[in-house]
């Protein structure tokens, strides 16, 4: 009973063809695989750990060392060379190799003891952003943990218990419950937006060729065979095939990608895989209509190329778009990956439910509308073109 059906015929001979297409197969197989398990690697250790540093000690007296005892017991530092001159300093970024120097100057101690504010000086590497702010925040870290201790000393010899005076050497404390992400594991970060930006990117750039091929390749006409000369039957038998592929590509990273750099999923994943659906959804409807406006098969890659290359650093995964140029803000609104990040990070890592993300559900449907916007936009340049039979069932 199936095989009467236009949509059914379509779907089967497009899994086929797509299936026997060597770029195609690149494109939903080799590419991800590649490229998920490359991106995993890159980011599995997760959190910056054991940063190289070195250390300038021109004091050398307990306070001193004691200071660097804090620096060897934290995670985030690593202490791989003690210099002993100014000279060393500007040479250890180059030669050493290291992310930051720590200078202790010299009478630290005696300072210290005299009650006169010294400062520890820190040099860092902030040719990449991540390592200058890692290292700042764990330094600052470090300097209160000695303060503390230091004014904790100077009042035990007056007969007060160190236990009840902690309240005089930090009277605020901050309290802080981090939400999304509360590890701060760049894999958890990271690794989910670049993904899925790239399977969006697949699937757009596939779909952007599904009919202009056909044209390229003479096989137009088993299409409409195939379909019966219905668009309709053509359009959705297309889609349900593409879906197929776009839904395995998600199943790769939720089912595979995931548990093997154990990201944990927060929220619903019923939730985030409706959301993941729309945005497949939109990515094919909108490749369709760039194929069928453009009969040119490279015109039309090359404009989905264009249009969804910037989704990753327009959408705000990296930089917040309220801080964005207005006209950054206007491209990045009208790439539907933007609208999608801000839903899937709310059920992803803020564990928020469903109905929280109708806004971001309806700009979706609103770009869904314009991929048919733009098949009909096709239908009107290229109707002689699409049917060039004798009587083709109209939409």
């Amino acid at each position: 009973m199936l095989g009467n059906w236009g949509i059914y015929r379509v779907f089967k001979r497009e899994l086929l063809r797509l299936a026997q297409q060597k770029s195609v197969r690149n494109l939903f197989i080799i590419v991800p695989l590649l490229a998920f398990f490359i991106l995993g690697a890159i980011y599995y250790k997760g959190a910056l750990r054991e940063l190289p540093i070195a250390v300038y000690d021109n004091d050398n007296s307990s306070m001193s060392r004691t200071y660097i005892r804090f620096l060897e017991a934290s995670p985030t530092f690593k202490i791989t060379h003690y210099i002993s001159s100014d000279e060393d300093i500007e040479r250890a970024f180059v030669k050493n190799d290291v992310e930051a120097v720590f200078y202790i100057p010299k009478d630290f101690y005696k300072n210290v003891l005299k009650k006169i504010k010294v400062q520890v000086k820190i040099y860092s590497n902030s040719t990449n952003i991540v390592f200058g702010n890692l290292v700042y925040r764990s330094a600052v870290q470090i300097s209160q943990l000695l303060s503390a201790s230091v004014a904790i000393k100077r009042m035990a010899p007056l007969g007060i218990d160190p236990s009840k005076i902690s309240g005089t050497v930090l009277p605020i404390q901050v309290n802080s419950r981090v939400l999304g992400n509360p590890q701060y594991n760049y894999s958890y970060y990271l690794i989910p937006g670049l993904s899925i930006v790239l399977l969006q990117m697949i699937v757009f750039i596939a779909a952007s060729r599904a009919f202009n091929n056909e044209w390229k390749n003479n096989t137009f006409q088993g299409l409409v065979t195939a379909s019966k000369g219905n668009f309709l039957s053509m359009l959705f038998g297309k889609y349900l095939a593409f879906l197929v592929y776009g839904l395995s590509l998600c199943g790769m990273v939720l089912a595979v990608l995931f548990p093997v750099f154990g990201i944990p999923v927060y929220g619903n994943i019923g939730g985030l895989m409706a959301l993941l659906f729309l945005l497949i959804t939109v990515n094919i409807f909108l490749g369709f209509g760039l194929s069928l406006l453009f009969k040119n098969e490279l015109i039309a890659l090359d404009l989905a190329i264009f249009y969804n290359s910037p989704a990753f650093v327009f959408s705000g995964f990296t930089f917040p778009i309220w801080a964005m140029p207005w006209i950054n803000r206007a491209y990045a609104d009208i790439i539907p990956f933007t609208h999608f990040l801000t839903g899937f990070l709310k059920i992803y890592q803020l564990d928020t439910p469903v109905h929280f993300i109708w806004p971001e559900i309806g700009k979706l449907l609103v770009f869904l509308l314009a991929g048919f916007i733009l098949i009909l936009g096709g239908l009107t340049l290229n109707g002689k073109l699409i049917f060039p039979v004798k009587k083709i069932e109209a939409i």
